[in-house]
């Protein structure tokens, strides 16, 4: 008898997958006045499930902003475009 363990993809939380449509998409976001952070949106942080891993422009750096900031602003993108 042979057995199979499957390791499945973590499962996303609601809020990863609201945002998971948003993944590679540019984000400008002031953190306070004269600091912008710059870059994409690549994912998920392994290592706190409610953050998102910006991709800054310079290739070799990353940062973390909260998931629900990243969420927010998206969807603000979204409806400021469906207002015009």
């Amino acid at each position: 008898m042979q057995t199979h363990i499957t390791m499945s993809a973590p499962q996303l939380t609601g809020l990863q997958k609201r945002a998971s449509k948003y993944l590679n998409k540019a984000i400008s976001y002031q953190l306070r006045p004269g600091e912008v952070i710059e870059g994409y949106f690549s994912g998920f942080d392994p290592n706190s499930i409610d953050r998102a891993v910006i991709q800054m422009s310079n290739a070799a750096d990353k940062t973390t902003l909260p998931l629900m900031t990243v969420l927010n602003y998206f969807e603000g993108v979204e409806d400021d475009e469906a207002l015009s």
